[in-house]
């Protein structure tokens, strides 16, 4: 049991340990904002998928083509328009109106003094907000002015940030003013008029600095103000914050100005139901000419409507903040130690389906915490962790399987061994084992000098291992002059047998070939016997810590050594066992057959000489002699 727990953690460990180095790496990308585009990406998604969310505590009226048109398509919007309109809604209940409309320079005095006499009016009330611009000035912050200081009683930014895809996704709920005061937008000015916090009590509390709050109402379902609670100021400044889109554009109940205007101008009190009661109503322009649209991951909207949104974000606390720092590290430490331990007790192919399995579970899980809780739960550091943590374990891999393998196979059986992989570490397999010893090789070296016999020997080995892996064969050694070679590992090969045979018979053609040509060089001929023995065998990575190798062991193998030997006695050049034959016997034309005593072996072993490889089985097979069918 103890070695058992060993080799486990012998193998596991290695894993975790990468997997947290890697994952380490991972989580210093991404603090450096190297994800920062895939997150913006994922969060996109999500909104996009996202069922809408009903506001219905919020609405817009649209300054459309229509009533700009019957304003006579003129810039500046007419104040006069503007007052009736925000005037004849607050005087329908709307909680709070909010003009998504920039005042800063005169038009028509009488004009001019319908909007301020309008704004004066609901001044005490708190319930009447405009929009300014923010500009920069010595380090902070300041509202550029309206046309008259009786408007900026409550007033808020409206300067959004624009992502480099010229997309909007973020608001920046405050921005840093003089002396320690912050600077409300115009979306944080709607939220909290709409929980009666007037813009004296705005003041103070956007005056207390970072370590200071500032009171915000949140809502319920309905839309109504459940309570206020304070939201820390260094919180809203600390960064921008994600806008959680109730849907796509025309999600949030919108209504064209015009015949609004119509109604307050007819002087008809409005009805105690409308549309506009204890509702946060915002009034902006959506007519072509105010080129006021912008992308944003659900659709393109105008700049009121995304300013409706923010409100929405603010109230019901949907600011996509991120979770407790120690449960994204948790989730990637999890997915880090899953990982790792798939890719060690799982086949690679089903390692990827459970790495795939694990990021739809993941993913499925962020998605819950954002559409339930707001929450953006991190999965794409987790996610590159995973994939570097694969991409590494494989090239890893591949290097092992290259130095185990790379020298004494193929190129095709190597790819094959890369590709679908190779229990290296030691199994049981039936293959076929082809031993080869040269003739003559000792009196060849007295002969001949060190050099001349190092020659040879290249030029003969380089043709015999050509023939071994030109037949999915692996050469596992050279002894002395002899090769050791063996068919059907470490992949799965139904043909060992015939593979095997066929580089015997190709080891003497080539060895045939060289004699030719030494012949004419004035160099001695040689000679080979070879043996294929097919049977079972343990194959694997054996050694030392320092020197390993993979191999196959067993009495397959022995015997494969030992029948040939027989060769000699014989005299035939090819010899195969019982086994080899019964897996190739229609595709060789076979000579004598022996029952030889083996050392090692309480039974004769029968071996049977492989004179030719058959061009036609069906002819072939009348020459071979009966008792190789018995």
């Amino acid at each position: 049991m103890k070695a058992t727990w060993s080799r486990a953690a012998a193998r596991v460990v290695p894993a975790l340990v990468l997997g947290m180095v890697l994952s380490a790496g991972v989580v210093a990308l991404s603090w450096i904002g190297a994800f920062a585009g895939w997150e913006t990406r994922a969060v996109d998604v999500f909104m996009f998928l996202r069922d809408p969310v009903p506001a219905p505590g919020i609405a817009i009226v649209l300054i459309d083509d229509e009533a700009f048109r019957a304003l006579g398509e003129r810039q500046p919007l007419s104040r006069v328009f503007l007052a009736e309109l925000a005037d004849f809604l607050l005087r329908s209940g709307a909680r709070v109106v909010a003009l998504d409309v920039l005042l800063q320079a005169s038009t028509v005095p009488e004009d001019d003094q319908a909007l301020v006499a309008v704004a004066e009016r609901w001044a005490p009330s708190g319930r009447l907000v405009f929009a300014q611009e923010a500009v920069e000035q010595s380090g902070g912050y300041a509202l550029r002015p309206h046309f008259s200081p009786a408007l900026g009683n409550l007033s808020g930014f409206i300067n959004a940030p624009i992502d480099a895809d010229g997309g909007v996704r973020r608001f920046r709920p405050v921005l840093p003013g003089h002396g320690g005061t912050f600077v409300p937008s115009f979306a944080l000015a709607a939220a909290a008029a709409s929980g009666g916090i007037g813009a004296a009590d705005l003041a103070r509390d956007l005056h207390a600095g970072v370590q200071g709050a500032l009171r915000l109402p949140v809502t319920d379902r309905a839309g109504r103000v459940a309570r206020v609670e304070p939201v820390r100021l260094g919180a809203l400044a600390r960064d921008r914050w994600r806008i959680s889109f109730a849907g796509p554009p025309g999600t949030l109940v919108s209504f064209p100005a015009g015949p609004i205007l119509a109604a307050a101008r007819s002087g008809a009190p409005a009805a105690a139901d409308n549309p506009f009661r204890d509702r946060i109503v915002l009034i902006g322009g959506s007519f072509a000419a105010s080129r006021d649209f912008y992308p944003t991951p659900t659709g393109l909207m105008t700049g009121v409507e995304i300013h409706a949104n923010t409100v929405h974000t603010l109230l019901e606390r949907r600011a996509l903040a991120p979770p407790p720092s120690w449960l994204n590290l948790g989730v990637l430490l999890l997915t880090c130690v899953i990982v790792a331990l798939l890719s060690v007790w799982l086949p690679p192919a089903w390692a990827t389906l459970g790495s795939v399995a694990l990021v739809a579970a993941i993913v499925a899980g962020s998605y819950e915490a954002y559409t339930r809780g707001g929450y953006w739960l991190d999965f794409v550091t987790p996610v590159a962790a995973m994939l570097l943590y694969q991409h590494t374990t494989r090239a890893l891999r591949r290097r092992r399987l290259r130095a185990a393998f790379g020298q004494y196979v193929s190129p095709e059986v190597m790819a094959r061994v890369v590709r679908m992989g190779s229990a290296h570490e030691g199994e049981m397999r039936e293959v076929s084992v082809l031993v080869s010893d040269l003739r003559g090789f000792t009196s060849l070296c007295e002969r001949q000098s060190p050099e001349q016999v190092t020659a040879v020997m290249n030029e003969y080995l380089t043709a015999m291992v050509d023939a071994v892996l030109a037949h999915r064969g692996m050469v596992s050694d050279f002894i002395g002059d002899g090769i050791l070679a063996f068919f059907g590992a470490p992949l799965d090969e139904p043909e060992h047998a015939w593979h095997a045979v066929q580089s015997a018979v190709e080891m003497q053609a080539a060895l045939g070939r060289l004699n030719t040509r030494w012949r004419l060089e004035g160099k001695d001929p040689l000679a080979m016997g070879v043996a294929v023995n097919t049977g079972p065998a343990f194959a694997g990575t054996i050694g030392a810590p320092r020197k390993k190798k993979y191999a196959v062991l067993g009495d397959t193998v022995n015997t494969a050594a030992r029948i040939e030997t027989l060769n000699r006695q014989l005299g035939t050049r090819i010899l195969i066992g019982r086994a080899t034959l019964d897996a190739v016997r229609e595709h060789v034309v076979v000579g004598r057959t022996e029952a030889v005593a083996v050392k090692g072996k309480a039974e004769p072993v029968e071996v049977f000489e492989v004179l030719a490889l058959a061009e036609n089985p069906a002819r072939d097979s009348a020459r071979r002699p009966a008792e190789v069918e018995a």
